[in-house]
């Protein structure tokens, strides 16, 4: 549409949803302009994508000098040596089995010491001596190096204590403290490097820098005693580069919003979302993402021209219905919020607004072991202050876009998809955000309700949202009925009565939704009937460990399928908790007859001790392992986590967090703790689901057979929609300094043009099934909307739709799973797509056969999506 029509159509709001586009954009411009201002000052330019962009284009010249260096004072015969060639023999001691770390460090050190030098003096006009960063250069290698010596003196778990330890604190004095404590500990009496051999090799490193990457010069100055003294300056071309790069980067900065009017209907791959500044910002399919780190990726330009010739109609229909939705601020909830964070948050999921206060020092006399307790306490405090952090500057951060745009009747959010199809908003703040932002959104204009089956849904999500939501429908009608009173005082002062925010991890939208329980109330005293009632809460219909049950769909499994309530019961399964269960029944028999402890010695001869499974059961009873437990293993399980996976998952999830807590004492060797009990669960889960084994190991035998013949894997989903999996090798190295700046890491990316075959096996499971949970929600809004509903709250596999029309997307959802997988036969489909690119002499693997589960069931099934 042209702008005058656009104007004809929504009069001054078109000119205020422009005006707010170049309000957010010069908005983020104006942020990363400070960012860079402050890293500058602070004379930390490397860390700026702009200074690693800098430091990779010369990185492998400089490193190849440095090299050089290296090699010529390590010879065995060089003549005549410079006074730093014992440091260098040292570093390549400490390095002897890593030596291109050791060529790394002694090029990022100098390279990015002078980055920040330089480009800090362009601003302050205080230009550093290179005397000054000689020795700053010199003192940080030792740093490094001894710290890396002393790690590799210690055993592999000790070391990685240590890492962990290190990246806990917070700069470098802390950092460096600590391990000068850790070495005094055990004793580590490092390397004694003199001061003047010291600041001489970080003078050549540097003197090599400038000659490699003609970045920088050397110019004379006067010292404060009138003296001739030699300063780093950046050279005219650095400076020019650096405020070209800097202005551009500035100028392409920009930050999403909401709009105002309905956004810009997708047309094309490009042309959607926004109308002004931050038009065409975000095309309508995600692929940045597949661009391969750097690499040449033909395969993404390939397919970025051929989806741009396809008729994906529907497919931009689904989108464009979600982003035509009309939503409102709940003005009554943000006067809630807003109050919370008045007060100081710490309340109702809402995050602590002030810092964590610190522990008391330890008074008094105290043990080694106390003022070890006492450091990690701290530490501790530390990681939960820097979460509380975050957590409390989102919610501040949408707090303040929910009270700019509450003045507006009606806003809405353009929407855009991943590279598989699934469906997001594209500003941060939206309906398919945390709980406060769920929670400060209503449908604008939503239909009205005509009998009680509505007001009947909007009990059952009441409940769900109390997290009443493991028993039957009835059930949880009930628990409304009975907690009628808590919910109309909830309504009525929410601040002092505040029962509602101690129910579930859904507290705000708790409280939106007894605010309008208390209108339907209102309503029926008055009324006698709910004919004629709105209510702009969306009703979400959720599925049960959606992967699962598209696997189960897929093979007819009727095990698998009774499990994730394909199959109709009287009250809903629960998947996690059958897992949770089989599991203990194990652990009761491993601790009765399990195996005993044994003492083990490592590769390295050093003794351990290796838990039984008697005691490492005993350990899981003692904690109890429940659906909470499990969860995140079975629902990872149809994306491709495998044992391993689950370790990792129920080390930081489960285990760490009891132990923070202090909820943890039993698991005396955490690791061993985890591996045991994922070991158990990766078993359990396949025998639940065994038609989702097979399934994922078909899919990805297909995905081997593909890449052996160098193509990338790509598939049609049932709407029409191609996906690839555009993996591609990019040879990236990663250099890390454990001390100076933090973590710093520069990422050198060396295009290779190779597939990566890893990436593209591994993800098959997850990347098909999620095309798929796709592709049904993008058919189940097509179809709803063909039935009239016109405000759709989608979230992959969670359905939001008006009360007044729950029933109909109850129904809506399921016919759709129905017909998606009757008229498909997708691993035939996937089949025959992946077939040209298979070698035509290679045997296809046979596709699973399927089980005897009728698919016509979970039309009669409650508990589906629930």
């Amino acid at each position: 549409m042209t702008n005058d029509l656009l104007k004809d159509i929504y009069g001054n709001l078109y000119e205020q949803q422009l005006t707010k586009e170049t309000e957010y954009k010069n908005g983020a411009s104006a942020r990363l302009q400070a960012l860079y201002e402050f890293r500058k000052k602070e004379g930390a330019a490397s860390s700026l994508s702009l200074g690693q962009k800098l430091l990779n284009r010369q990185f492998e010249t400089v490193r190849g000098n440095i090299t050089l260096l290296v090699d010529k004072l390590t010879a065995p015969k060089a003549g005549q040596k410079a006074s730093y060639t014992y440091i260098v023999r040292d570093l390549v001691d400490i390095y002897s089995e890593d030596r291109n770390k050791l060529i790394d460090m002694l090029t990022f050190i100098p390279f990015s010491a002078l980055l920040n030098s330089a480009i800090r003096s362009v601003s302050d006009f205080n230009h550093i001596t290179i005397s000054a960063l000689s020795n700053a250069v010199g003192k940080e290698i030792q740093e490094e190096a001894v710290a890396d010596a002393f790690l590799k003196d210690l055993d592999e778990a000790t070391a990685g204590r240590m890492i962990d330890s290190v990246k806990k604190r917070k700069d470098r004095h802390y950092k460096t403290h600590f391990m000068k404590h850790a070495m005094q500990q055990e004793n580590f009496q490092g390397y004694s490097w003199d001061t003047t051999s010291r600041a001489a090799l970080g003078a050549k490193l540097i003197e090599l820098t400038i000659e490699g990457s003609g970045y920088f010069e050397l110019k004379h100055g006067v010292g404060a005693k009138g003296d001739a003294i030699a300063e780093i300056h950046a050279t005219q071309w650095l400076i020019e580069a650096w405020q070209d790069n800097e202005a551009r980067a500035i100028m392409r900065a920009y930050r999403t919003c909401p709009t105002i009017i309905p956004p810009a209907p997708w047309t094309t791959v490009f042309e959607g979302g926004y109308y002004g500044d931050l038009r065409g910002r975000q095309p309508l399919l995600r692929a940045e993402a597949l661009k391969g780190q750097g690499s040449i990726n033909i395969y993404n330009r390939e397919y970025l021209a051929k989806i741009s010739q396809l008729d994906l109609k529907e497919v931009r229909e689904a989108v464009n219905r979600c982003q035509e939705t009309p939503w409102k601020i709940n003005k009554e909830v943000l006067e809630v919020v807003k109050e919370i964070i008045a007060r100081g948050g710490d309340f109702a999921g809402i995050a602590r607004q002030t810092p964590i206060p610190l522990l008391p020092e330890l008074m008094g006399e105290y043990t080694e072991e106390d003022l070890k307790n006492h450091k990690k306490a701290l530490a501790q405090r530390y990681i939960e202050d820097h979460k509380r952090t975050t957590k409390a500057l989102r919610a501040l951060s949408h707090l303040k876009i929910a009270e700019e745009f509450s003045e507006y009747s009606q806003i809405y959010f353009p929407y855009n998809m991943d590279f598989r199809g699934r469906v997001y908003p594209i500003p941060a703040f939206s309906p398919q955000g945390d709980d406060i932002n769920k929670g400060l959104l209503l449908f604008a204009n939503p239909p009205e309700c005509t009998s009680m089956v509505d007001i009947e849904w909007l009990m059952v999500h009441g409940a769900n949202l109390a997290g009443i939501d493991k028993v039957s429908f009835e059930e949880r009608k009930q628990w409304v009925r009975e907690h009628e009173e808590q919910i109309l005082k909830s309504a009525a002062d929410p601040l002092g009565f505040t029962w509602w925010a101690n129910l579930d991890d859904c507290s705000i939208q708790f409280l939106g939704f007894c605010f309008e329980w208390t209108k339907w109330k209102a309503w029926e005293a008055a009324k006698g009937t709910p004919e004629g009632f709105k209510t702009g809460i969306a009703v979400a219909f959720d599925g049960t460990c959606s992967g699962l049950q598209h696997f189960s769909a897929i093979l007819r499994d009727p095990v698998g399928g009774g499990a994730v309530n394909l199959v109709p019961d009287t009250k809903p399964n629960d998947i996690y908790r059958v897992v949770a269960e089989k599991v203990t029944e194990v652990l009761h028999i491993d601790a009765k007859k399990g195996t005993l402890d044994e003492q083990k010695e490592t590769q390295e001869g050093e003794s351990y001790l290796k838990l039984g499974t008697k005691s490492l059961a005993q350990q899981w009873l003692m904690y109890g392992v429940n659906r909470k437990v499990t969860k995140r293993c079975v629902m990872t399980f149809a994306y491709g986590s495998k044992e391993y996976g689950f370790k990792q998952q129920i080390l930081k999830d489960v285990i760490k967090k009891a132990k923070d807590d202090k909820k943890g004492d039993m698991f005396i060797k955490g690791d061993q703790a985890a591996g045991y009990l994922a070991k158990l669960i990766w078993t359990i889960i396949q025998e639940v689901v065994v038609k989702a084994v097979q399934g994922m190991a078909w899919l990805q035998k297909m995905a081997r057979l593909v890449c052996k013949e160098g193509s990338v894997v790509t598939w049609f989903t049932p709407m029409g929609l191609p996906i690839q999996q555009a993996y591609m090798e990019s040879d990236t190295e990663v250099f890390r300094l454990r001390f100076g700046g933090g973590f710093r890491r520069l990422y050198t990316a060396k295009p290779s043009g190779n597939i990566d075959k890893h990436s593209q096996v591994n993800g098959i499971a997850p990347n098909f099934i999620h095309s798929l949970d796709a592709a049904h929600l993008q058919l189940t809004i097509i179809e709803a909307a063909k039935k009239g509903i016109q405000h759709f709250a989608m979230i992959h596999d969670s359905y939001g739709s008006p009360v007044a029309q729950a029933q109909q997307m109850y129904e809506t959802v399921r016919e759709t799973f129905l017909r998606m997988y009757t008229e498909n036969n997708v691993l035939e489909n996937f089949a025959r797509d992946m077939e040209p690119f298979i070698d035509p002499e290679t045997e296809l693997p046979a596709i699973p056969k399927r089980g005897k589960l009728d698919l016509e069931v979970i039309l009669e099934s409650p508990y589906m999506f629930a």
